[in-house]
């Protein structure tokens, strides 16, 4: 009996965690982000492209550093800032605001097919999908060029 308890928690350990990365999509919201694009190749990982988001801008009060914020969706259908602060709290996004642009960690680059990070960096305008769960992750899903 003991030799079957070890490999059942080791896999219920997996099974969490990999049930943690789907339910951010099943139990979030689901917001379209505006992005630009910049330096798509990387040797050693393959073609991602690292994006930026304009519509993500902070209050004038705001000091560098590690910052949490909501989002919410705009009246052009692409998210926008909903609350920011310096402190933690729940449901909040963990961030980073340096030299007037804010930055979460999951959605800094994207992994694309091979051959197609070129062609996204040319197109400069693109839309990034992400679900934001209850509790604050964030997972991106889908990246598109806008038409707009």
């Amino acid at each position: 009996m003991r030799s079957f308890l070890f490999p059942a928690l080791q896999s219920l350990f997996i099974a969490l965690i990999v049930l943690s990365f789907y339910a951010t999509s099943w139990l979030g919201e689901q917001f379209v982000l505006r992005a630009e694009p910049f330096d798509p190749v990387d040797p050693f990982y393959g073609e991602y492209v690292l994006l930026q988001y304009p519509d993500l801008k902070p209050s004038d009060s705001l000091q560098n550093g590690e910052i949490y914020f909501t989002l919410k969706q705009g009246d052009d259908g692409y998210a926008v800032i909903d609350r920011i602060d310096s402190q933690a709290f729940f449901g909040s996004i963990r961030g980073t605001y340096y030299n007037e642009l804010i930055t979460a960690p999951q959605l800094e680059q994207y992994y694309v097919e091979q051959g197609t990070g070129p062609d996204l960096e040319k197109a400069r305008n693109l839309a990034v999908t992400l679900d934001v769960s209850p509790w604050g992750t964030i997972r991106p899903v889908y990246l598109d060029v806008r038409q707009d």
